[in-house]
């Protein structure tokens, strides 16, 4: 269970500035805001592909604990 609550203390505050409006979650254009800054801008659909493989909860958006588990899942690729 600790692992799950380091990944989410660790991920926090860079979910934090993807969430750019401040509501929780990251949309599909809050990732590709991210991907833009990052300098790997991605097209709408992929943004939205791997907004379904990270959304756990399927309500279209991504929450902190979602987030992780995805970082968590896809670090080192």
């Amino acid at each position: 269970m600790s692992d799950v609550n380091d990944a989410v203390q660790e991920y926090a505050p860079t979910f934090r500035m993807v969430d750019l409006d401040g509501d929780g979650f990251i949309s599909v254009e809050e990732l590709k805001s991210l991907m833009k800054a990052l300098g790997q801008e991605i097209s709408h659909a992929r943004a939205v592909e791997v907004m379904v493989e990270a959304d756990g909860s399927r309500d279209g958006k991504m929450s902190l604990e979602e987030f992780a588990a995805f970082m968590t899942r896809n670090a080192g690729r």
